[in-house]
């Protein structure tokens, strides 16, 4: 769809959210802005009364229906879909579940109107457990002002709910969201970005509630990990990262998986890859190794 010279489209991905959609929702349109925002809801099949909440907003969002032939269930692919029909040149991301802090669209929005060769910015992340009112600053990012290409190779600690940026970075990129990286889209684009040149910058302010679930079972994490493995594999084939970087991702992964193989009660297979990342990355497993041994006084 073609896009006009100013605006910010805010792409919403939807599945079963009932709960949450019109607080959502609010958190947009209550927005102070001095440009025009539309809402463009991306719809992955729910079945619960998403679709009459967003409706009941009239004309102020736009609702994607899942294509009737669309068999894959992600994120990433719904967050597609709002890309293609996106009518502006700058990209806001929302979860269905969470919500915008205010000005967050105003501050992002300066910073790229400002910084025209900037094309990714970021706001401060700020978490809320369950249905609990309290929210708190989620936890400080590791470099103030540029988010750097091997802390983001490391630890993926960017989630799309705080990211302003432009349409056309996927033209720069190679392209939208991998729909193979069903879990961990936003690390995949992210090192993708990296890899041609793009940097993001990360500005002072609340930008998004991120409303983290208890709920999460063990084999679920598993499973974020494992996406999260195959979009490194990916990215190793395509650029040059060092060896040094990749040894320390892959002993995070096996640190990772360790821990979900000790809550399995996966003793045999948990000390194997403990001792696979000890391997990988000794300094580490020497610090994890000190945090886990009785203090003497």
């Amino acid at each position: 769809m073609q896009t006009t010279q100013e605006g910010v489209s805010v792409i919403i991905p939807v599945y079963n959210r009932e709960k949450y959609l019109e607080e959502c929702i609010n958190s947009v349109t209550s927005q102070q802005c001095d440009f025009p925002v539309e809402i463009i809801l991306a719809d992955d099949g729910s079945t619960d009364h998403s679709k009459e909440i967003a409706f009941s907003f009239g004309s102020s969002v736009v609702w994607l229906e899942k294509p009737a032939g669309c068999q894959t269930q992600s994120c990433g692919t719904t967050r597609n879909r709002g890309i293609e029909a996106a009518t502006f040149p700058i990209l806001a991301f929302l979860d269905s579940d969470d919500y915008f802090l205010p000005d967050h669209l105003q501050r992002c929005y300066d910073y790229l109107r400002n910084h025209p060769d900037c094309s990714i910015v970021i706001d401060q992340l700020y978490s809320q457990e369950g249905d609990h009112n309290e929210t708190k600053w989620h936890r400080p990012y590791p470099e103030k002002d540029e988010a750097q290409f091997k802390t983001i190779f490391l630890d993926n600690y960017i989630p799309s709910n705080l990211v302003m940026l432009r349409k056309s970075l996927f033209d720069k990129v190679g392209g939208l969201y991998d729909a193979e990286a069903v879990l961990s889209e936003d690390y995949d684009l992210w090192l993708r970005a990296y890899e041609h040149g793009e940097r993001i910058k990360i500005i002072e302010g609340g930008g998004a509630v991120v409303r983290e679930h208890s709920s999460r079972s063990i084999r679920s994490i598993r499973k974020t990990y494992q996406s999260s493995e195959l979009t490194m594999n990916k990215a190793i084939k395509r650029y040059p990262y060092p060896a040094n970087w990749i040894r320390k991702r892959k002993s995070v992964f096996q640190f990772r998986y360790a821990q979900c193989d000790v809550a399995e009660k996966k003793y045999f297979s948990a000390l194997w890859r403990l001792l696979y990342a000890g391997l990988l990355d000794p300094v580490r497993a020497m610090k994890v190794l000190l945090n886990v041994l009785p203090k003497t006084k």
